[in-house]
């Protein structure tokens, strides 16, 4: 009954603590809210699609392994530190690489890519998590549980997340540059980051408590630069706001008001808020996301190729806000 009462209570934080960080991350992600469907089924292949392709090719990897390295010990290192890192970020970036494939329209900016990422490795830690405090329980009770627990939910709670958002950020910065044909570098290198952080994290972890303490340096480093990256990225977005909305002003698609309150978030929040009290917030709302979206794909045409079907989205975007700018609150 005790083990599965653990195990119960496991799986409740590990996700609870997976989803309290995604929804920092979607709360950041302040000027176009990327789709729930899709971020929720990132989350899900990394919670099930990389978890059972970690497990499987790592086993048959060790297996292979095994049969020119006799030494256990020898195993076990080459497992931490090479294995798991290039499988486990391999399986998480597959989710990245089928997103960029078939749903690239909806990356529009480095900060994308960090959280499509983060999402994946999100999903992916939760179930690890949730394995690796009820193994601890099974193995030293309580209070190997507990510590378990604080050492894993609390600082190393964003380590997965951290890894594959490295390779989300390669894979935009190439997307988002794709006229240059060096761009495409970007997504090895933003591959190898993350199985280069995982493994720094794992040789370290599997070492001395001085070890363990690098490890919790390189990862919290790793969080904020990520975090650095992030403000760059929304800043970034801001100024794209401002440069590419001015020309629907002089098209006479939005007015100056509605320029303002675009550009600002503090005076869009407040443009909803007062569509909320009127009870019409929906026309105010679309507006400003497709001006948003408007924006964002004139930028991502500077670098990007431009089809001709772009052509034809900008068009829409415009006929659509010019409906919607007369119920259009501003601030």
């Amino acid at each position: 009954m005790a083990t599965v009462f653990a195990t119960l209570v496991a799986v409740i934080l590990s996700f609870a603590t997976a989803w309290a960080y995604a929804l920092v991350l979607y709360w950041a992600d302040r000027h176009e809210k990327e789709p729930k469907r899709l971020l929720l089924g990132l989350f899900l292949w990394g919670s099930t699609f990389a978890i059972v392709g970690a497990i499987f090719f790592s086993h048959t990897l060790d297996a292979g392994i095994g049969h020119f390295i006799a030494s256990v010990p020898a195993r076990r290192w080459l497992r931490l530190t090479f294995t798991a890192p290039v499988v486990e970020e391999s399986m998480k970036g597959l989710a990245l690489l089928l997103l960029f494939l078939f749903q690239r329209e909806e990356v529009d900016s480095l900060f994308d890519g960090l959280i499509y990422g983060a999402l994946v490795g999100l999903g992916f830690e939760a179930v690890e998590n949730a394995l690796y405090i009820h193994r601890a329980f099974t193995q030293g009770g309580w209070a190997d549980f507990s510590a378990v627990l604080v050492l894993r939910l609390g600082f190393f709670g964003f380590t997965h997340a951290f890894y594959t958002a490295l390779t989300g950020l390669g894979m935009a910065f190439a997307w988002l540059n794709a006229r240059q044909v060096w761009a495409w570098v970007a997504v090895p290198i933003g591959w190898l980051l993350a199985v280069t952080a995982h493994s720094l994290h794992n040789a370290a972890m599997s070492s001395s408590s001085v070890g363990c303490l690098f490890g919790a340096l390189v990862d919290w480093a790793g969080f904020w630069a990520l975090a650095a990256i992030a403000l760059y990225a929304l800043r970034r977005e801001q100024r794209w706001l401002r440069e590419y909305l001015r020309e629907e002003v002089v098209r006479g698609v939005i007015t100056e008001a509605h320029y303002a309150t675009a550009c600002s978030l503090q005076r869009r929040a407040q443009a909803i808020r007062q569509a909320r009290r009127r009870g019409e917030v929906e026309p105010t709302a679309r507006f400003y996301a497709l001006l948003t979206k408007l924006a964002f794909l004139k930028a991502r045409t500077q670098h990007n190729s431009l089809a001709a079907q772009r052509h034809a989205l900008m068009e829409r975007l415009r006929q659509e806000l010019a409906q919607l700018a007369p119920q259009a609150e501003t601030a």
